[in-house]
């Protein structure tokens, strides 16, 4: 005979178990990447793309950055870095959180053509792992970020479309 108290241990592992491997399927059946540590890229197509917006999201398993575009695809860049450093002036970017990854976003432009910005220069979800965005450059057709994040994790990038986004998810 099995105490109770191992009877339930045994069930909640179980469940824990099934609610991990839905949340893996439902990626797959969503078409998503898969979370890694390493470097995403991608390119880009048609001209330089207006970055219009940032968001950042909560989720159970995961936390979201959302780069809204519009007029161009732009590519990506996404890594971890030992530290942000912005551009064009070389400083040092600080940010919440003991690990960073850089998002660099080329053939972009975060404000119009009229030289209003569009990006905000900080964001601060204070999620379970994404602590806080921050712009770290707009210069020469280059706009990038750096996220600050309370520990390294897998991560995947991808694009939404209907507008035109660039996501950045980083698991807890």
């Amino acid at each position: 005979m099995v105490p109770r108290n191992l009877q339930l241990g045994g069930r909640a592992t179980g469940i824990l178990v099934a609610l991990a491997l839905s949340l893996c399927l439902a990626a797959v059946a969503f078409g998503l990447p898969p979370f890694t540590t390493a470097p995403k890229s991608s390119p880009g197509s048609g001209g330089q793309a207006e970055l219009s917006g940032v968001d950042a999201g909560c989720h159970a398993t995961f936390d979201r950055l959302v780069v809204r575009a519009r007029f161009a695809t732009s590519s990506y860049d996404v890594r971890y870095v030992n530290r942000i450093i912005a551009d064009p002036s070389g400083v040092p970017v600080a940010l919440l959180g003991t690990t960073r990854i850089r998002v660099v976003i080329r053939n972009a432009r975060g404000h119009t053509n009229g030289g209003t910005n569009l990006l905000p220069g900080l964001v601060t979800p204070l999620c379970p792992n994404l602590r806080q965005i921050r712009k770290a450059g707009d210069f020469e057709g280059v706009v990038s970020f750096g996220l600050g994040l309370r520990h390294k994790t897998g991560f995947r990038v991808f694009r939404l479309s209907g507008p035109t986004r660039i996501v950045v998810d980083v698991a807890h």
